[in-house]
């Protein structure tokens, strides 16, 4: 169920198509949905959309499965195990290009790597989602058994995954971007890992094959918008900084000016899924689920719905 609704769209005529998307975090990937807002990129394509925001992949994914929602803002590794699972499901579009998280430790904290996790607690955003997996391939990879060898607690996203660290009730945390830039800056923090340098088909458009069958107009006109804003977001900085002013507004404009300079090496371009973002991504999966391994990128991916240049 999601814990809020709010509309991205205003003002907007009866005959116009209603899209409901799923957000598992807002991030800098729905920046661009943000932005086809602001500039009545939607209301140009005639479609009003709703937004969900959910706390993490598992449960907004959970959403879409059933029906609640058309368009799902998740990690793409949830495409791979709807599909594994019988319900067949497509990434239409990609949001960001790069892994966008690390993990995070308070400054006087023990920990200073992998290794010094053993018997600790780590943050993640919720079961199977992307920092789950992520966690678990680099402590495999280690020897450190995720299920023996500490304990994953499932905090959600930002501000309490935030808490949960300032009050000890987790060791470790999971924060994507701007979260870690924005903790950083406002103490004593160390990254103990950072996955952001990796490339990774990691916030994606998700859509179930039975609504794009039956929508598929409907999904073409809501990329043209949110691609148009995308490729607003590469070569406008002004248009990046209203949309993440708006997206964080308690951030100052210190952290705000950085981002504008760190957003778009991360954001994907056109709405591509790179074949070598997905092999990672499958790299990952495939260690935490071997029957996922074999599922390839044509069977997950598709750019029929995407804007024609």
């Amino acid at each position: 169920m999601a814990v809020g609704v709010s509309a991205l769209t205003g003002g907007v005529a009866e005959a116009q198509t209603s899209i409901k998307v799923g957000v598992a975090q807002s991030s800098i990937g729905t920046l661009p949905l943000l932005t086809a807002e602001q500039n009545g990129y939607f209301a140009d394509e005639q479609i009003e959309v709703e937004t969900f925001q959910f706390r993490g992949g598992a449960p907004a994914v959970q959403a879409l499965a059933s029906g609640s929602i058309d368009i799902c803002v998740c990690a793409g590794d949830h495409a791979v195990r709807l599909r594994s699972r019988g319900l067949p499901a497509k990434i239409i579009a990609g949001l960001t290009e790069r892994h966008g998280y690390a993990m995070l430790a308070l400054g006087t904290s023990e920990v200073s790597g992998l290794g010094d996790l053993l018997g600790k607690r780590l943050g993640i955003t919720s079961p199977g989602s992307l920092t789950d997996n992520s966690a678990r391939y680099v402590l495999s990879d280690l020897g450190i058994d995720p299920d023996r060898d500490l304990t994953f607690a499932s905090i959600g996203v930002g501000i309490p995954m935030k808490a949960a660290l300032d009050t000890g009730a987790i060791d470790v945390g999971l924060f994507t971007t701007p979260d870690v830039q924005a903790v950083m800056a406002g103490g004593d923090y160390k990254i103990i890992h950072d996955f952001r340098t990796w490339g990774y088909t990691a916030l994606d458009l998700i859509a179930r094959e039975r609504f794009l069958n039956s929508n598929g107009d409907h999904a073409r006109a809501f990329l043209r918008a949110v691609i148009r804003a995308q490729d607003l977001l590469h070569v406008d900085a002004v248009a990046l900084e209203n949309a993440l002013t708006e997206m964080y507004p308690t951030f100052d404009a210190a952290l705000i000016e950085q981002l504008v300079v760190d957003v778009p090496e991360s954001l994907a371009r056109g709405g591509e899924v790179s074949q070598d973002g997905y092999n990672r991504m499958i790299m990952v999966l495939g260690a935490v689920e071997p029957e996922l391994s074999e599922i390839p990128y044509g069977d997950v991916v598709t750019r029929a719905y995407l804007p024609v240049p």
